[in-house]
């Protein structure tokens, strides 16, 4: 039923030294007085009544005019102390816990209204290129929050040494293409979620753009160790195709998460420089070496890198929050935890 009220179910109360607090994080939340007042708007309100109940009530318990229970009500949301819902079975009741969390950030005067972030999620087509260990924690991530649809490209199988951090693969699957077993892993953890498959190599500007015409992507996530072009392929072709993307990766224990940039904001090419035409520039003794590089990595650290990436594209995805990776990347030291934007 519309209309019902309740305290925002993210706040905890803390009285004390006179004051009511109403907490929602470790240094955000709204201080009243304690007393009466606080104490009969509580009392009124775990009932979850009508709007309209909930005005006569407190008027009759506090003895207040005509006037003032409404603007009691009023004051209490421009605070986001209280909110309207409906308690009808919803088809979202499976990502209620992500919408409390929607709303603390962006918070609503109807609950209901956070379901409008959830569909844009619900909506949205993301391409995942390299399904490795950050590929694994990220495909997680969106699948779980209720990603629409979801398409794995990647042209490796599963190895021994892929268990230590690609947490979609158990042991059966060693000699399975990565693609297939994840996306059997990730229809298990959520059947709405839509999961294609590519088992390709991507070695061109033209291979990624005939995928991009082919299944008209969203978003992109650049999580492929390589080709080192990729982020400029991408970054060539995301304003005809009207994508955004997004790049992670690491070296040993520095990740790099971001940027994420797309056809309204700057190429990437005019923020950061590519690393591509050293590459190709070398001899080939030293490429003959750098071919033989193994990158160092595990789960726990992946799941770092791969999960802020993840967030950081849901709530571009959603609107709740502008994403801190527009036009910028994290460099993420994973040996002190000290994180610098550039």
């Amino acid at each position: 039923m519309k209309n019902k009220i309740r305290i925002k179910q993210y706040l905890h109360i803390l009285e004390k030294n006179g004051i009511a607090d109403f907490i929602k994080t470790l240094d955000e939340g709204v201080k009243l007085p304690s007393g009466d007042i606080v104490n009969t708007v509580v009392s009124c309100l775990q009932n979850e009544p009508l709007a309209e109940e909930f005005i006569t009530e407190v008027g009759k318990k506090l003895q207040l005019n005509s006037d003032a229970p409404q603007q009691l009500l009023d004051k209490l949301f421009e605070l986001k102390v209280v909110e309207l819902f409906d308690d009808s079975e919803s088809k979202w009741n499976r990502y209620s816990r992500q919408l409390l969390l929607f709303d603390s950030i962006n918070p609503q005067q109807e609950f209901e209204n956070n379901y409008l972030a959830q569909e844009k999620l619900s909506n949205v087509h993301i391409v995942i290129l390299g399904i490795g260990g950050i590929g694994n924690f990220i495909a997680t991530a969106l699948c779980v929050a209720g990603a629409g649809k979801i398409t794995l490209v990647d042209f490796d199988l599963v190895e021994e040494t892929n268990l230590n951090r690609q947490i979609l693969f158990s042991e059966t699957d060693i000699g399975k293409h990565k693609t297939e077993a994840a996306a059997q892993r990730l229809k298990d953890l959520n059947s709405n979620c839509n999961i294609r498959t590519v088992n390709k190599e991507i070695n061109s500007q033209s291979e990624l753009e005939k995928l991009i015409r082919e299944y008209s992507p969203d978003y992109i996530v650049l999580s492929a160790d390589k080709p080192v072009d990729i982020v400029l392929w991408a970054s060539a072709l995301c304003k005809k195709y009207r994508f955004k993307y997004l790049k992670c990766g690491y070296m040993a224990y520095h990740g790099l998460i971001g940027p994420l940039l797309g056809h309204n904001t700057k190429a990437y090419e005019e923020i950061f420089t590519s690393w591509s035409n050293d590459i190709a520039l070398q001899n080939n003794l030293i490429s003959k070496q750098n071919e033989m590089y193994i990158a160092p990595s595990m789960a726990a650290t992946n799941a770092i890198l791969a999960n802020i990436a993840a967030w950081e594209l849901i709530k571009d995805i959603t609107e709740i929050s502008p994403s801190v990776l527009t036009e910028r990347r994290i460099l993420f030291d994973l040996k002190t935890m000290n994180m610098v934007f550039g």
